[in-house]
């Protein structure tokens, strides 16, 4: 996509993670609405969710995790099932937990393989971490440590009401100890009649971490479908998004071939080159 006329639009970076403050915060909603914002801006986008728990298990035994399938959809991916999603479990606890239940060892290095995968296949790859950024993944690991490994940003998602200044300003601390960059958060689910501590939350957040608040997302009628991709577009948070995520490089234009003969073009362009 064009940004401006001798333009092009790339991304900042090949991936991001989107982590949350707590579970059930909303980052599958984020991460998906990601995905079709930044296809819309002309990227290939690749998704990924390296460890899920709470998947559904057919009577063939294959298991689905809803997160994946929506994430997939978003981006509109024909990827391998298993590099979006290395580690499928049933139990709905955090990933450590379910690998243990089920007798399996979690490898950062099998994630880290298929992430690779993925940024060679994709302008950007959108990763949904598990839990918050804290929640083990394997061992002692937690998501925040996998963004460590894989050497991405992080976006955040939190709540909007009272007690997500204590979360928030914790997460991205968090992050921050263990070489994460933050490039910014999001406050879902923001109500139309928001009381004092929703209206100010997210100039307080900003205020204390250095951090950019990058929207506050609105209850959406279709949250995994296009309900958040177009509520960037129609809103000022989407140029926020894009100055984070995107830049816009010159336009790579095609040189003529330089001729070789003796008094030609390759001698007259050489003379230029050393004058």
């Amino acid at each position: 996509m064009r940004a401006r006329e001798g333009t092009v639009v790339k991304a900042r970076y090949r991936g991001v993670l989107v982590t949350g403050t707590d579970t059930e915060v909303g980052k599958t909603v984020v991460a998906a609405g990601l995905a079709r914002f930044l296809r819309g801006q002309g990227l290939d986008v690749g998704v990924m969710k390296p460890v899920a728990s709470g998947a559904a298990e057919s009577a063939s035994g294959r298991r689905v995790s809803s997160d994946v399938v929506a994430l997939m959809t978003a981006a509109g991916c024909s990827d391998p099932v298993e590099w979006v999603n290395p580690y499928c479990f049933v139990p709905p606890v955090a990933p450590a937990l379910a690998a243990d239940l089920e007798g399996v060892s979690v490898d950062m290095e099998r994630i880290a393989d298929c992430y690779e995968r993925l940024r060679g296949r994709h302008d950007l790859t959108v990763v949904e971490g598990a839990g918050g950024a804290l929640t083990p993944v394997s061992g002692r690991l937690s998501v925040a440590d996998l963004a460590q490994r894989l050497r991405i940003p992080a976006l955040i998602v939190s709540r909007a009401g009272l007690g997500t200044i204590n979360h928030t300003v914790m997460t991205i601390e968090c992050l921050q100890s263990r070489g994460v960059e933050c490039l910014g958060f999001f406050l879902n689910r923001f109500p139309p009649a928001p009381d004092l501590a929703e209206r100010t939350n997210a100039d307080r957040i900003a205020a204390i971490t250095g951090s950019r608040h990058l929207g506050s997302i609105p209850e959406l009628a279709d949250p995994l479908g296009s309900g958040l991709a177009e509520h960037l577009l129609r809103s000022s948070h989407g140029e926020s998004l894009r100055k984070v995520l995107l830049r816009a490089d010159p336009e790579e234009t095609t040189r003529p071939p330089v001729s070789s003969q003796p008094g030609g073009e390759g001698r007259q362009s050489r003379e230029a080159a050393e004058s």
